[in-house]
């Protein structure tokens, strides 16, 4: 699917200004073309997907039957719930503070870079899906957060499309203090609506003993891995500790420099 010649960008129906406007600046930018949306039909194939910029700004992506959007997701519950009882897994398995730098291998949507974000310097995330990438990206930092928090978390991220094995294989040692790496699980479970959408695009890629060493490499204090209870990651590896939801069967792997 993401092997067309240009991305397709257009607009919602019935488009104002503003939206055309930065549909045509998105199709250059990303070295796509602008279709105007009555001519949409009978440009693109039955099957393929296209860029739409809504009359929010808001870009999203869209197929037949679906579509791919940016939200923040449960990170507010989450932060509100750490804040009360001090309980996060990936939080409490991370434990990032003001001055770290980390390294997200596989950043998809991002909900989990926000509440990383809260507690840390800086976050440099890796996608390797372009569409993924794309409404993240263009809608990560400018959407219209109700909390403040998610507004200024957003602004220490930064995000590059590219897959995480190749960029570990350019990075020095040391180069970042933490690396998280939140693959698709190899057994998941399809009752959520926020993750369905990206299975579409997402890498399926499997971790391999030859990555871990890289991420071990490139990180300063501990790296961190999340996968399902009967996903093959933990057979690769003899984890310092793993944390987890014994009901979810999620699980974060940790590994300390």
């Amino acid at each position: 699917m993401e092997k067309l010649n240009k991305w397709i960008f257009t607009t919602s129906h019935k488009p104002n200004f503003p939206q055309i406007k930065k549909s045509n600046d998105l199709s250059k930018k990303y070295n796509g073309f602008y279709v105007d949306r009555r001519k949409l039909k009978e440009t693109i194939k039955e099957e393929n997907f296209y860029f739409v910029v809504e009359k929010d700004l808001n870009l999203i992506c869209q197929w037949k039957d679906g579509k791919l959007f940016f939200h923040p997701s449960v990170s507010k519950i989450r932060l509100n719930n750490f804040l009360k009882n001090g309980i996060d897994y990936l939080i409490n398995s991370m434990k990032p503070n003001k001055s770290d730098i980390v390294l997200d291998l596989t950043f998809g949507l991002g909900s989990d870079a926000l509440l990383i974000a809260h507690f840390c310097k800086k976050i440099i995330g890796l996608e390797a899906s372009f569409p993924i990438y794309l409404i993240t990206k263009e809608n990560i930092q400018n959407y219209n957060y109700k909390e403040n928090w998610m507004k200024e978390a957003s602004k220490k991220i930064e995000i590059f499309n590219q897959d995480y094995k190749t960029f570990l294989e350019r990075q020095q040692e040391n180069s970042y203090d933490i690396v998280y790496c939140d693959p698709m699980f190899e057994n998941p479970q399809y009752k959520s609506n926020s993750i369905n959408p990206l299975r579409k695009f997402a890498s399926y890629d499997k971790i391999t003993e030859y990555d871990i060493e890289k991420m071990i490499k490139v990180s300063k204090k501990r790296v961190v891995i999340k996968a399902r209870a009967n996903d093959s990651v933990w057979k690769l590896y003899n984890f310092d500790r793993k944390i987890g939801s014994k009901k979810s069967q999620v699980l974060f792997g940790v590994i300390e420099k």
